[in-house]
C-alpha cells in the first residue's frame, strides 16, 4: 500500500476565516477533491468552535458521506482546543480537556476517521518571545524559566494528562497523535519516542511536520527511523531550517529525497498532507505547486 497525498486545513482558513463552519469546510472539500486529494483534514480551534460545527453527528456522517462520494477520506480531526489544556495548571482544565477528548472521539468516529490530532504546547510558566505571522515562529528572542520550575514535575504531568487522553482516545477506538513543535514540551523526534515509552500505549503517535522538524535541526530521515511506527501522520511543508515557515514543499532546504526514501523504507502507507499555511498572494496556488512537486517526487522514486 502506498502513501495517499492530502491537505490540511489551511486552504479553508484563508478563504472563510480562522475557525470554518462546516459548510465552509463542505467548499473546501470540493476544492480539495477537484484538485485530486485523497484526503483532507478538519479542525477544531476553540471549543465554541467544537460546539458549534462539531456537536451533530448526523450533520458529520453527511459531510462524510459527501466526501466519500467524492474520493476524500477524513484523513484526522484536529482537536486544536485541547492544546493548552494539556499544560494548564489548573487540575479542573485539565480533566476538562479530557472530557472534550472523549467528545472528539465521537467526532472523529462520525467523521470516519480514526485518528485525532493535537499540538504540543510550552509549559504556562515559561516566557518565550519570538516574532509569529501566523503560525511562523522565529528562534525565540528572549527565553525566560522560573526559578521554581521543576521539568521532572511538569514532564510528569504532562504524561499524565496524555496517559488520559489515550486511554479514552483507545477505547473509543481510534488512535492520538501529537503534532510536536519548537520550543514546546515535546519538540523532536527523541523527545516523542520519550513521551510515547512512558504513555505505553500503541494508539499513541505522532504527526511527523517536515518543517517544525527541519527547525528543531534533525536529520529527517533519522527522525523517520527513530519514530517509525509512531508516525500516524506526515505533514509536508518547507522553509529555511531556522524560521518555522510552511512553505510548499520544493521551496526551501528540506531534503526531499532521502525524507520521502525514509518513509518509503519504513513502510509508511498513511496520509501525507500538504502543510502550505501563511500569508501568500496565492495560496491555492502554493498548495498546487506543493502537490506538484511532491507527486513529481514520488513518481521519480518509482521508476
Amino acid at each position: 500500500m502506498r502513501m495517499r497525498l492530502g491537505v490540511i486545513v489551511a486552504y479553508a482558513r484563508v478563504h472563510f476565516g480562522d475557525e470554518p463552519t462546516l459548510e465552509q469546510y463542505g467548499a473546501f472539500a470540493e476544492w480539495a477533491a477537484q484538485m485530486q486529494f485523497a484526503g483532507i483534514e478538519l479542525a477544531a480551534f476553540s471549543l465554541d468552535h467544537f460546539a458549534r460545527d462539531f456537536s451533530d453527528s448526523q450533520r458529520l456522517q453527511r459531510f462524510r458521506d459527501r466526501c466519500q462520494a467524492r474520493g476524500l477520506a477524513i484523513t484526522a480531526f484536529e482537536a486544536g482546543f485541547l492544546r493548552h489544556m494539556t499544560v494548564h495548571q489548573d487540575p479542573a482544565v485539565r480533566a476538562q480537556a479530557v472530557a472534550e477528548l472523549r467528545k472528539s472521539v465521537q467526532v472523529a468516529r462520525s467523521l470516519g476517521s480514526d485518528l485525532i490530532y493535537l499540538h504540543s504546547a510550552p509549559h504556562p510558566s515559561w516566557t518565550i518571545e519570538f516574532r509569529r505571522l501566523y503560525d511562523e515562529f522565529s528562534p525565540p528572542t528572549r527565553v525566560d524559566v522560573p526559578a521554581e520550575f521543576s521539568w521532572e514535575a511538569a514532564w510528569a504531568q504532562y504524561v499524565g494528562v496524555i496517559r488520559d487522553l489515550v486511554r479514552e482516545a483507545e477505547a473509543g477506538g481510534v488512535r492520538l497523535a501529537l503534532e510536536v513543535r519548537p520550543y514546546e514540551m515535546v519538540s523532536n523526534a527523541d523527545g516523542g519516542r520519550r513521551l510515547a515509552d512512558a504513555v505505553g500505549s500503541p494508539a499513541l503517535g505522532l504527526v511527523f511536520d517536515t518543517a517544525h522538524f527541519l527547525v528543531q535541526k534533525e536529520l529527517l530521515p533519522v527522525a523517520i527511523e527513530k519514530l517509525r511506527d509512531r508516525i500516524f501522520l506526515v505533514h509536508l511543508a518547507d522553509n529555511d531550517g531556522i524560521t518555522d515557515y510552511h512553505w510548499a514543499p520544493g521551496k526551501g532546504a528540506v531534503p526531499w529525497d532521502g525524507t520521502l526514501g525514509a518513509l518509503r523504507k519504513i513502510g509508511y502507507a498513511g496520509f501525507a498532507n500538504i502543510d502550505v499555511a501563511g500569508t501568500y498572494q496565492d495560496i491555492d496556488a502554493e498548495i498546487r505547486a506543493g502537490r506538484d512537486f511532491i507527486l513529481a517526487r514520488l513518481a521519480g522514486a518509482s521508476r
